[in-house]
């Protein structure tokens, strides 16, 4: 019989230095993004939901009411809004907004940003690990540093980050919905599925693509967790504010008939004047096939790997199908981005690593090079949110005969594992 192991005074002095230290770190990194929220960015998507929130609790308020709303407006324009202008309403369901209760218990709006900016800047590094880890790839640690860095300061994670956007963590949820899937967590994938219904523009097509992989895998606890978190949600919802769909429902019309931010309609509309609607309906059309007929593909196949590519295929396809976005809902990207890398490091056999990194740069300074290059505003704010995702999905599709096919001999995997 094996001795059990004790736990010993210096193991909880370790164990307590460690977690003072951590402590330590967070209190560092949530005060540094409080000196940046201060000076940068305005939290445009977070803070309709924190001020709706704190209405609600402290002060007895129609969280969607117009009060919330103009003064986010006067925040972002000044002013009240114009019409055409985006209203900046709540437009969270109130079964969701319960969720932000905690962090309206915050009074200050810059220290609820500073700690919403932590858990994105969290869920942007969390989203390339989970995307190299269901590659089943370890890149060398100064790689894995440099990609990371990326992550974090690429111009279109730093207009998250500053905006406040709910894109990086409603990612960072279906990817765990997938990951928890892999691992037969059906429960908490149902769970992380439920409140990705928070954002429909940033989270349908991938989330319905998973709701299918539940329905032809037959994986009926997914849904069981899906439907136990919306029924405790919306009766609490209901016990404390049974009259809130119709005011949400309200506030989320305003929002769609404004909100015509970033559209690829809007853009090939104005190049193509003739065509560029039925252009923009053609390309969707066409995404919309091509995600279906590769996804129940990927789900009659063996390796995982095919299904993960497939859903990151959906998140790069998502900017492109219509909704009306901002450049903050490109963050996202970063997963289908690290995807590419690990097939791209197997498709070159001498120097991998130097064609990642140029790989890498070019698509850090790409954003910049356009934004400060004497081009028409138009033109410069089509090309830099139409051209990454296009270039994403280029590159998940130039990557394809390495997800589909594995290696052709065990001795070819064996040589690019003694490559690493």
């Amino acid at each position: 019989m094996l001795k059990q192991t004790k736990f010993s005074f210096r193991d909880f002095q370790i164990l307590l230095a460690l977690t003072l230290l951590g402590l330590i770190l967070a209190a560092g990194l949530v005060t540094l993004n409080w000196w940046l929220a201060g000076q940068f960015g305005t939290g445009a998507d977070f803070l309709p939901a924190w001020n709706g929130a704190r209405a609600f609790l402290f002060e007895d308020a129609n969280p969607y009411g117009g009060t919330i709303a103009e003064s986010m407006q006067r925040a972002i324009y000044g002013r009240a809004s114009r019409a055409g202008e985006h209203p900046f309403a709540l437009d969270v369901p109130f079964p969701l907004l319960i969720l932000f209760f905690p962090l309206a218990l915050i009074p200050d709006p810059t220290w609820a940003r500073a700690v919403w900016l932590t858990l994105s800047e969290i869920g942007l590094v969390l989203l390339v690990i989970f995307s190299l880890r269901l590659t089943d790839w370890t890149p060398r640690r100064w790689f894995s540093v440099l990609l990371l860095a990326f992550a974090l300061a690429w111009f279109f994670s730093v207009s998250a980050l500053l905006d406040g956007s709910f894109s990086i963590l409603l990612t960072l949820a279906l990817v765990g919905a997938l990951f928890s899937m892999r691992g037969f967590k059906d429960e908490l994938a149902g769970f992380l599925l439920a409140i990705t219904a928070m954002k429909w523009e940033m989270t349908l097509l991938p989330w319905v693509l998973l709701i299918l992989a539940v329905l032809t895998a037959r994986r009926w606890r997914v849904f069981i967790g899906t439907a136990m978190t919306w029924f405790v949600l919306g009766a609490i919802a209901f016990l404390i504010y049974p009259d809130w769909f119709w005011p949400y429902a309200r506030a989320a019309a305003a929002n769609w008939r404004a909100d015509d931010l970033l559209t690829p309609t809007r853009f090939l509309s104005e190049w193509i004047p003739n065509f560029g609607a039925s252009l923009s309906l053609l390309i969707v059309s066409v995404l919309l096939l091509i995600l279906v007929i590769e996804w129940f593909s990927a789900l009659r196949g063996k390796d995982y790997r095919r299904v993960v590519w497939v859903f990151a295929l959906a998140i790069a396809a998502t900017p492109l199908l219509g909704f009306s976005n901002t450049f903050a809902n490109l963050a996202p990207l970063v997963f289908s981005f690290a995807f590419i890398l690990p097939f791209a490091w197997e498709r070159w056999e001498k120097r991998p690593y130097l064609i990642l990194t140029i790989i890498v740069f070019l698509f850090f300074v790409f954003p910049l090079g356009i934004r400060y290059l004497s081009v028409p505003t138009f033109l410069a704010d089509g090309l830099i949110f139409l051209l990454p995702p296009v270039l994403t999905l280029l590159g998940l599709y130039w990557v394809r005969w390495y997800v589909v096919h594995p290696p052709r001999t065990w001795l070819d995997g064996v040589r690019r594992e003694v490559q690493k």
